[in-house]
Parts: C-alpha cells; sequence; structure tokens
C-alpha cells in the first residue's frame, strides 16, 4: 500500500513538474514578444510624431502653426513626406486628415498612430475692378492676408494705407502690379489717396475649418 501510495505521488510530481515547464516555456514566449512589440513601437510611434509634427509646421505644408493647407497636402506624396520626417522612411505609413486617405504606403495595419486636432486651410481669389479716388476705401473679405494690386498707366494715385499703415506710396502716382501682405487677424481697409484710378483689386482670402491629422507608421 505504501509502494503504491509512492508511485501515485511520483506520478502527480511528474505530471506537477511537466505542467510547470510548459507554462514557463509559454510564459516565455509571450514575454519575448511582449518585449519584441515593446521595442519595435517606441521607434513607431516616435516617427509617427515627427512626421506629424513637420506636417503642421513646415512651410511646405503649413500656412502657420496647426494650420494645414489644404492644397499643399492634398498632393502630399511619400517622397515628401520623407523629406519633411526622415524617421518615417523605408516605414509602411498612413496619412489621414478628417475622412480622407492623403497618403498611404506599405500596409501599415498595425504599428503606431499619432493625432493632431488641426485648422486645414484653403485659399479663394477674389478679384474686381474699382474705380477709386482720393479718399475712397475698399474693404478686403475677412482673413486675407495676401492682395495684389494693379494700377493702369494713367494712375494718380498716390498712396495706399492699410487700416492706417501706409504699405504704398509713389509721388509720381502708382503704376503696374504691387503685393500688399495685411494682417490675417484683423479685418482690412484700403484707403486711397492722390487722385484717380483704375485697380484691379485681386485678395486671396483663407477659409479655415477644424479637423484631425492621423499619422500612422507600422514597421
Amino acid at each position: 500500500m505504501t509502494a503504491a501510495r509512492a508511485q501515485a505521488n511520483l506520478l502527480s510530481l511528474a505530471v506537477a513538474l511537466t505542467a510547470l515547464v510548459s507554462a514557463t516555456a509559454l510564459g516565455l514566449v509571450v514575454a519575448d514578444g511582449a518585449l519584441a512589440s515593446a521595442d519595435r513601437e517606441p521607434g513607431e510611434r516616435r516617427a509617427a510624431g515627427a512626421a506629424a509634427e513637420r506636417l503642421v509646421s513646415a512651410e511646405a505644408t503649413a500656412v502657420r502653426q496647426n494650420v494645414l493647407d489644404q492644397s499643399a497636402v492634398t498632393g502630399l506624396s511619400a517622397a515628401d513626406l520623407d523629406s519633411l520626417a526622415p524617421p518615417v522612411a523605408n516605414r509602411s505609413v498612413r496619412v489621414r486628415l478628417g475622412g480622407e486617405t492623403l497618403l498611404r504606403r506599405g500596409d501599415p495595419t498595425g504599428g503606431a498612430t499619432v493625432e493632431r486636432v488641426v485648422l486645414v486651410a484653403e485659399r479663394t481669389t477674389r478679384s474686381r475692378s474699382e474705380a477709386v479716388g482720393d479718399g475712397d476705401q475698399l474693404t478686403l473679405p475677412r482673413r486675407t492676408d495676401r492682395v495684389k494690386l494693379t494700377f493702369g498707366s494713367e494712375s494718380g494715385i498716390e498712396t495706399v494705407r492699410a487700416n492706417d499703415r501706409v504699405v504704398l506710396h509713389d509721388p509720381g502716382g502708382l503704376t503696374g502690379q504691387f503685393v500688399v501682405e495685411p494682417s490675417r487677424y484683423e479685418t482690412t481697409t484700403l484707403s486711397f489717396a492722390g487722385g484717380t484710378a483704375r485697380v484691379v483689386v485681386e485678395s486671396t482670402p483663407l477659409r479655415t475649418e477644424k479637423a484631425t491629422l492621423r499619422v500612422t507608421v507600422d514597421g
């Protein structure tokens, strides 16, 4: 009876040892996979963060910090992104703006995603021809940060002010094309002094809307 009990105890011990070894091996495999994933993700997250930061700050893609230029980012290529943010080179990457995918390379099904809430600016061009004289005023559309003025050869206008600031002046009369960059943060009124003139005013106001930029980097 004692021998049988001893054999049973040995069998139980053998089973327990086998289970312990299997559980340990499985734990090592899971831990190894987790460590590999942990080692990989920081690099992917850094690359995604670098790409997002450069997209919202570089002159090539942003009007100003966190304000994306719609036309620039719509034409974004993988080579453009690699140039802006070298850490994403040779990696799978996807860039989304709102509900639109701007760029996709490879198969970024996993990896790390960085999100930024941004404004997206789209320029519209408005042109009008006006007869102006001394004391006349023209108010530009809101958020206009660039205006082109074209005066005819017979212009008698000598001075142009943007609000209270003199932006153009020629005692002999302003003729030809001039580019004025008023403040985008306030509505600008142009005022004219001198004789009379026909002037073509071409303004480029910015229309902005909020969106979420998502950059995913995998591999």
